[in-house]
């Protein structure tokens, strides 16, 4: 009978998949604001990739979606920022909605600082809005570790993810 040795293995693959730490990861690229918020889910959020100033994020449209929550690897630069898809809320347009980021930094010398950033934005009907709720994470010389918990009052923007820097 060779059953159990094949029960085994599917069980140890079942194991091995199971315990390992939750991952955020980067996905689909969007450079356009039309096929941001087309291509993907309100509350969606994304890397504007290459912007390390709010100036930046505002002008450039290098979006890449993050999906999930935990560990997300970036490569290494001056700061990073990001964006969350308001556009096909399912409770409408018209009410503007606070969404919260609370930055948390490891600094190599192992201080810690947090910071906490309050916005409005507005859900929206129009696919090509420019006015996405953003925020960027600039001051990372020294750190080693950046934890970022998002929030919003309609629950859509809820997750956590953090970022090792080397």
């Amino acid at each position: 009978m060779r059953r159990k040795p094949r029960c085994a293995c599917i069980f140890f693959v079942v194991l091995a998949s199971s315990s390992g730490a939750m991952a955020a990861e980067r996905s689909d690229k969007f450079d356009s604001y039309r096929d941001m918020h087309a291509g993907t889910q309100y509350g969606s959020l994304f890397l504007n990739d290459g912007s390390i100033r709010l100036l930046d994020s505002r002008s450039r449209k290098r979006f890449v979606k993050i999906t999930g929550a935990g560990e997300l690897n970036l490569p290494s630069q001056e700061g990073y920022c990001f964006v969350f898809n308001h556009y096909g809320s399912s409770s409408g347009t018209g009410v503007n909605q606070k969404y919260r980021v609370k930055i948390s930094k490891v600094f190599t010398d192992g201080r810690n600082t947090e910071e906490k950033l309050v916005g409005d934005y507005a859900p929206t009907d129009n696919v090509v809005s420019s006015k996405l709720p953003d925020w960027c994470i600039a001051g990372i010389l020294n750190v080693s570790k950046v934890s970022l918990e998002f929030s919003s009052d309609d629950g859509y923007f809820d997750r956590t993810i953090s970022i090792s820097i080397k």
